[in-house]
């Protein structure tokens, strides 16, 4: 038998951000469904970016992401819960960079979810490449035909998000976005407790936030050390999972017409901060605060 490809990692917060997204598709869906007429003509897309092959093997007690010693329970992924929705999106976009988990994740759409097929959609791609054509191409507002509404989700393996494709997303002013920021794992982590970043670290963290103001809230520098003569800057260590992520949602807020919640969850395992769940929506329309008051309910509610 062909070894499978689930995807071997995670911790118990994974299922804990995958049921808050279920939980607001499934809102988002409905309330839609119910708008008054001219607004039912909405199409409704959902564009999941990293979508795996639709199922997880959760790593119990040890580190979440990288070690793989012993999986203690499966869950389904996002892909599976969208499709899984009372009131099914219109469209259904899987994108997965893995050629043979995109493989199997059309195999598993094809198989048990015949019914949704034609509206889905599996692209075997770079996640910010796609998603950032997707939103230039697609015609968000059109006056003479059916506008649409998406909701993207962006769960990264690190700092795999590059901040033009938030701001794609933000220009379409028809999405609403839920981003899983890795505020531990990918920036702070790669700040050491001497201040130090290595400069290939600190290329990934420019292009996540889109510049490198954020190395000032990162580190501040205590003196000068001197070897061999040659004087040298030394640092101390600023940042925290929680510094970054406020420092994000400051990024995000002037390129979001509508807004960026500042209620956000963190998430990781063993106690660790390593992600942080963000949203954002981008249509400033008053009606389309309705995302943000379904949002920030899920949010709230309680595990």
């Amino acid at each position: 038998m062909a070894k499978s490809s689930t995807q071997q990692f995670g911790s118990p917060d994974t299922n804990l951000k995958l049921d808050k997204l279920t939980d607001y598709l499934d809102r988002f869906t409905t309330a839609l469904q119910f708008q008054p007429s001219r607004e039912k003509a909405f199409r409704k897309i959902y564009f999941d970016a990293f979508a795996g092959n639709g199922g997880i093997d959760i790593v119990g007690d040890s580190m979440p992401l990288f070690d793989v010693y012993e999986s203690t329970s499966f869950i389904k992924g996002s892909a599976r819960r969208a499709l899984e929705l009372k009131v099914p999106f219109d469209e259904y976009i899987f994108v997965e960079k893995d050629k043979t988990r995109a493989k199997e994740l059309q195999v598993m759409v094809n198989s048990e979810y015949s019914s949704l097929a034609s509206r889905v959609k599996v692209i075997n791609g770079d996640a910010n490449k796609v998603l950032q054509d997707f939103c230039r191409s697609h015609d968000w507002h059109a006056k003479h035909s059916r506008q649409s509404r998406a909701v993207v989700f962006l769960d990264p393996f690190g700092n795999n998000v590059v901040w033009d494709t938030i701001k794609s997303v933000a220009q379409t002013k028809a999405i609403d976005l839920w981003y899983l920021f890795p505020a531990g794992l990918g920036v702070n982590r790669q700040v050491g407790n001497d201040g130090k970043i290595h400069y290939t670290h600190e290329a990934s963290i420019d292009a996540l936030f889109g510049g490198a103001d954020w190395r000032e809230l990162a580190r501040q520098q205590t003196g000068q050390l001197s070897f061999d003569s040659i004087p040298t800057p030394a640092f101390e260590k600023l940042s925290t999972p929680k510094i970054m992520t406020e420092f994000m949602i400051k990024c995000m807020k002037p390129i979001f017409g509508g807004g960026v919640l500042t209620d956000w969850l963190p998430l990781g395992g063993k106690g660790r901060h390593d992600y942080s769940l963000l949203f954002a929506w981008a249509n400033p329309s008053p009606k389309a605060k309705l995302a943000a008051k379904l949002a920030a309910a899920v949010l709230k509610r309680k595990r």
